[in-house]
């Protein structure tokens, strides 16, 4: 390795090169520091440098007792964009599937109702679905609509119906979407299904989508690991 860079810099470039080119894939495991250490004829202490660098990036993952692994790549989100979680894990390079854990009418109560302007005991319509990128939990998302907003919506297969498409299809445009972002921590069911420890810290984004006419045609509470997606807005 050249002096051009600091060495420890240069194995992170490598590394990285080697992970951005699927040569290493999400879950492997790459060479240990010792082994890194005798192709490069450095020191494992540069070794740790470069791969601490990429841990810090979450590029990688340090498992005690077995070794250091890539980790699951990070989806960036923005925030201030009116788009669907399928679309996000697309562009991410990840091949997108969701499991449909609920799809069911329910009456809208007091706090549903202040949400969509209607009667606490008119109805709406929950969809709960675990988002997967390449088979790995990504999202859990629970959506609310207006029940009157689709007509039978009950009858159609959300794993292979996109509910933008459905939107598309019954001519309901979107005029703006107020999303609002904090951290919290979850605990069973919810950390079992996206595979995360009991009380893990993850990103809560309720997000409330209106028509051109101002109503409120949509209301989605979502939870995403920490290690798994990264926010950002773009300001003008």
């Amino acid at each position: 390795m050249s002096n051009t860079h600091t060495i420890y810099q240069q194995l992170a470039d490598f590394i990285q090169g080697k992970i951005e080119t699927n040569e290493y894939n999400f879950g492997a495991k790459i060479p240990s520091e010792r082994e890194f250490s005798e192709i490069f004829k450095i020191s494992r202490m540069t070794v740790r440098k470069a791969i601490d660098l990429l841990i810090e990036k979450g590029l990688l993952v340090r498992i005690q007792g077995k070794g250091t692994f890539v980790s699951k790549p990070k989806i960036d989100s923005p925030i201030d964009t009116i788009q669907s979680m399928k679309s996000f894990i697309q562009e991410s390079g990840l091949i997108p599937s969701n499991k449909v854990l609920i799809a069911q009418k329910e009456k809208a109560g007091i706090k549903y109702s202040k949400i969509f302007h209607i009667n606490p005991d008119d109805d709406i319509f929950l969809l709960f679905r675990l988002r997967l990128g390449n088979g790995e939990p990504i999202a859990l998302e629970y959506t609310y609509i207006p029940y009157q907003l689709i007509p039978n919506i009950e009858s159609y297969d959300f794993e292979q119906c996109s509910l933008y498409e459905l939107y598309e299809e019954q001519g309901i445009s979107f005029a703006s979407d107020c999303q609002h972002l904090e951290i919290v921590k979850v605990c069973s069911p919810q950390s079992t299904l996206l595979k995360l420890a009991e009380d893990s810290a993850v990103f809560m984004l309720l997000d409330t989508v209106t028509d051109t006419t101002g109503q409120v045609i949509e209301y989605t509470r979502s939870y995403v690991g920490e290690n798994t997606f990264t926010f950002s807005s773009i300001l003008t």
